[in-house]
């Protein structure tokens, strides 16, 4: 048999151990439901499911709705210990990290505040650190907790684009997220997902889809259960061909546009492709650029869903079996017939079948990797160096997913930056890891070089900061995108705002005095504050611009005149600085 549409003895008995360990962990949750309890007493609803496809990352958790509130109960799963706290302006927020007794940790994430007893931990160690971000890991007989102790309240913090629970499912020796439906965790959802697009890829030189050599795209339509591609549209093959997928989800309670748990494609009466999101490791969420066409998000800001694997895209955990990386070449027929078979997590499945006809190719083409003559190891296995006059890149071996045409274009300079303009490659095609970007100072005076950068230009002309530093003549930063880039410079301090406070005011019985925190370009690096000369905890909430300092009366004395320093610095070290009296 040819092996190329075969599975392997190694393949098939991979592919079984997967599919008996999924149903193992499935059989197990329905059986012990009472693991673990669920991390809110309100009704369950989802804003997001695990693995779901976001930018730059898989979701590594489920978010639950709170009724767009904030302050609800959050209670321990499980019995075990606090593990780690983190608070930072950023991502999770307050976050806290339960490991339990049974192998697993329990994350929640974006709280508005934690339990008394946490919190007095957390604020003792900001105090002695002097610093409001911190990322802690407390002794094991530190802070216990039982299962349905109270740990704190649901909030808004971090990234967070709205009130709910960022809820995570780890695996204590690795960290690796899995995928908490296993567990149940009070989630109901007889609705099966929603296929909306085809992407139809010709691969290999010579092959068309439609007598075009570029991605067609077909809307789809529902027939009775199943899809079929709309219109009746012709769907016509040369040479080689691979598909992805548009599609989400809904759960039962929520109007949230959620992602699918797993994937599958038959050929024929073959299974040909499988990726099931049920655990991965944070060393592999970036290959998310490379399972999805990034190309057409970029452009469209609408996520396909590879059904084929690109010659350097290293990740395992999703991906349950594939023959021939999900590229399909034909064997003497006519027409195939194609399933696309989208499921979520409680086994609702939708079907996309389709037909497509194939005409011989007038030369036989495969699908290999781009190859340049003369080198044995391929541009993505290898550091990649390109150096022309102002600009130097450097590309790491594995930094990108395929073989590509490296090009560098050269604009003039315009207002503001101190080099010329230059067009690395193309923001289409995405990196994995970082590249270095060196670039000629020769237009930067003197007095500005401790305020240099690196600046990425956008299609809109908006300018970005990379950070960097001159260094021996050049201005140099690293980026994970390729785009235009230049050197810029940033001289301007923060500004301080005060919202409800002036100097000489009287502050009693109000909570708290705050402040909105900005710059210009850099962006903020450090905030501190003191009164009475003293290091005092100002909290920062970035995506708000809002940094504020609840009055401590365990710090402070009542119905007295304190003094206020408050000091803000940019990543380039500009400082601004605001100082007052006030009565509290």
């Amino acid at each position: 048999m040819n092996q190329l549409f075969s599975y392997s003895v190694t393949q098939l008995f991979s592919y079984s151990v997967i599919l008996l360990f999924n149903y193992s962990i499935y059989c197990e949750a329905q059986t012990n439901n009472e693991i673990f309890r669920r991390p809110l007493d309100i009704p369950v609803s989802l804003s997001g499911t695990f693995g779901e496809l976001r930018d730059n990352h898989f979701h590594s958790g489920i978010d639950y709705r709170t009724q767009s509130t904030t302050g609800h109960r959050v209670f321990a799963c499980e019995d075990g210990y606090v593990a780690r706290i983190l608070v930072s302006p950023v991502g999770y927020g307050n976050a806290l990290y339960i490991a339990h007794y049974n192998g697993y940790t329990t994350v929640y994430g974006h709280l508005d505040s934690f339990n008394p007893e946490i919190a007095a931990y957390v604020k003792g160690e900001q105090y002695r650190l002097e610093q409001f971000a911190v990322n802690l890991f407390p002794d094991s007989a530190l802070l216990p907790v039982k299962r349905g102790e109270l740990i704190g309240l649901s909030g808004n913090t971090g990234s967070s684009s709205g009130p709910h629970l960022h809820f995570e499912l780890r695996d204590t020796e690795t960290q690796d997220p899995i995928n908490p439906l296993h567990f149940g965790f009070g989630v109901r959802d007889n609705i099966a997902p929603v296929i909306r697009r085809l992407a139809v890829y010709p691969i290999g030189e010579g092959s068309t889809v439609n007598g075009s050599p570029n991605r067609q795209i077909f809307d789809v339509e529902k027939a009775g259960n199943n899809y079929r591609i709309a219109g009746g549209r012709r769907l016509a093959v040369v040479g080689n061909v691979a598909f992805a997928i548009n599609s989400n989800d809904l759960t039962t309670g929520s109007n949230i546009t959620c992602g699918p748990y797993r994937i599958m494609l038959w050929i024929d009466s073959s299974m040909f492709f499988s990726q099931t999101k049920d655990r991965f490791s944070f060393d592999e969420t970036r290959y998310l650029n490379s399972l999805i066409d990034y190309e057409y998000y970029i452009n469209h800001r609408v996520r396909f869903n590879r059904l084929f694997i690109e010659p350097n895209n290293l990740l395992s955990s999703i991906y349950d079996g594939h023959i021939n990386r999900g590229v399909v070449s034909f064997e003497n027929a006519a027409t195939r017939r194609a399933t696309v078979e989208v499921s979520d997590f409680h086994g609702n499945i939708s079907r996309l079948e389709f037909n497509f006809e194939y005409t011989p190719p007038a030369s036989s083409a495969t699908y290999q990797p781009f190859a340049i003559a003369g080198l044995s190891t391929p541009m993505y296995k290898r550091e990649f160096v390109h150096s022309q006059q102002g600009i130097r890149i450097v590309i790491p071996a594995d930094a990108l997913y395929d073989e590509i045409d490296f090009n560098c274009t050269v604009s003039a300079t315009s207002a503001g930056l101190y080099s010329a303009a230059y067009r690395v490659h193309t923001p289409n095609t995405p990196l994995h890891t970082a590249m270095q970007i060196d670039i000629s100072a020769d237009n930067l005076p003197e007095r500005l070089r401790e305020k240099a950068l690196i600046v990425q230009i956008g299609a809109n002309g908006r300018r970005t900061n990379l950070g960097g530093a001159y260094s021996n003549g050049v201005v140099s930063s690293t980026s994970r995108t390729f785009g235009t880039f230049a050197i810029g410079v940033d001289s301007v301090p923060p500004r301080i705002t005060p919202i409800n406070i002036r100097n000489n005011a009287n502050m009693s019985g109000v909570k708290n005095m705050r402040f909105t925190i900005t710059d210009n370009f850099s962006g903020i690096s450090s905030y501190n504050g003191w009164i009475n000369g003293e290091w005092a905890l100002f909290e920062y909430d970035a995506k708000n611009n809002l940094l504020y300092y609840n009055f401590d009366p365990e710090r402070l004395t009542r119905n007295t005149q304190h003094t206020l320093e408050l000091k803000v610095i940019d990543a380039k070290g500009n400082t601004e600085e605001y100082r007052a009296r006030f009565t509290w």
